[in-house]
């Protein structure tokens, strides 16, 4: 038999898969899987099925809509006060990781090397692997700050970009314009990618987003998505803006990837954009809410929390309850207890793992909260 890839060597299942089957198997509540259990709202839906009935239902241009494109560019002047042309710097794609996918295979060669600040979303590490990239990892403190001698060090002529969350998942941290731009002179000859899918998902501090900074413009590129703000994730609609140059060979890629997302979720979601700044206030205040009804259940139930500033996640310290593994806590929390959550060293490099952290997603009904909250008072 032919041999398959190797880029799939350095590939291992997500830990995703794992927790949801077992967490369905023994019927607990799964507070591991990041999306949430209530739906998206009203308006949104009805301008998809009103843009269904209107017959918007085939392929569109690759780059996206240009409702759509117009409606992001709109957006990202209100909010942050910076413009990017709709025709030339802003691409649609089917979800985050698809651009991220898409930006990572026009920028990167073979042994081109990338920085990844660890704990990192899990698709990072296996994108890099695709290209045939090197990730390097910068690991963050569980009190959110950086290592800049670690970053310093990581970074060497191979270096080709930087990739982080900005708020953090998992660990909810939000990068601050000081952080940011110490990051980008550090990494001074190399792309700088943020993924700001949880932009509008932040408590006591405001979003940070890069596209401001004006030193980064011809290097830096925004990804986001309309799933966490819209609690629309199966609807799969994410969005780069970057300099032309960057996007014309991003959107080279993208073409012979997914080449165009749903047509009619995208007419949808060019309303959605225009919401008013109100609704962003709602979700705000929703998820500060269930952020502390958890914060406050986990605490009761012995667990050593880390308030996140951003993002649906709180990781949680396992110490005390005298695990050393915690995918084992994991699976034992499923059996015994009832209550699903995500062992945190699926988002840590081999090199140096982490076994003593877990992140719990409060994206639930605040009743769905509770319920896991009587559950977990049983490790008392």
């Amino acid at each position: 038999m032919r041999q398959f890839s190797r880029r799939l060597d350095m590939i291992k299942p997500t830990i995703f898969s794992h927790i949801t089957n077992l967490a369905n198997e023994y019927n607990a509540i799964n507070l591991g899987q990041g999306f949430p259990d209530f739906d998206g709202p009203d308006f949104v839906k009805n301008a998809a099925k009103q843009a269904i009935e209107e017959g918007k239902n085939q392929y569109c241009q690759s780059i996206g809509i240009k409702e759509l494109r117009t409606a992001i560019a709109e957006k990202y002047e209100k909010f942050y006060g910076v413009q990017f042309d709709p025709n030339t710097e802003i691409t649609v794609y089917s979800g985050a990781t698809e651009a991220i996918f898409s930006t990572l295979f026009a920028l990167l060669n073979p042994s081109d090397e990338v920085i990844l600040f660890e704990p990192f979303y899990d698709a990072y590490r296996a994108l890099c692997y695709f290209t045939g990239a090197i990730p390097r990892f910068v690991r963050l403190a569980p009190d959110f700050s950086i290592d800049f001698e670690q970053l310093e060090a990581q970074v060497s002529s191979k270096t080709k970009c930087v990739v982080l969350t900005n708020p953090h998942n998992p660990m909810g941290k939000i990068f601050s314009k000081k952080e940011l731009e110490r990051i980008g002179n550090i990494c001074s000859d190399c792309f700088i990618i943020t993924d700001e899918v949880y932009e509008h998902i932040t408590y006591e501090d405001p979003h940070v987003p890069i596209s401001p900074i004006s030193k980064f413009r011809d290097r830096a590129i925004t990804i986001s998505s309309t799933a966490k703000t819209y609690s629309l994730t199966g609807w799969k609609i994410g969005y780069s803006l970057a300099d032309a140059i960057i996007s014309k060979r991003i959107r080279m890629v993208h073409q012979f990837v997914t080449f165009c997302t749903s047509t009619p979720l995208q007419h949808a979601m060019a309303e959605a954009l225009r919401a008013p700044k109100s609704y962003y206030e709602t979700l705000k205040q929703n998820y500060w809410e269930k952020r502390d009804l958890l914060n406050s259940i986990l605490e009761d139930a012995g667990f050593k929390t880390f308030l996140p500033q951003g993002s649906y996640y709180i990781v949680t310290d396992i110490s005390n309850f005298n695990y050393k593994d915690d995918v084992q806590f994991c699976e034992f929390l499923i059996k015994k207890i009832g209550v699903a959550a995500i062992p945190m060293s699926a988002f840590y490099s081999e090199s140096g793992p982490v076994t003593n952290l877990v992140r719990f997603c409060f994206a639930k009904k605040n009743e769905v909260l509770e319920a896991a909250g009587e559950r977990l008072h049983k490790l008392q």
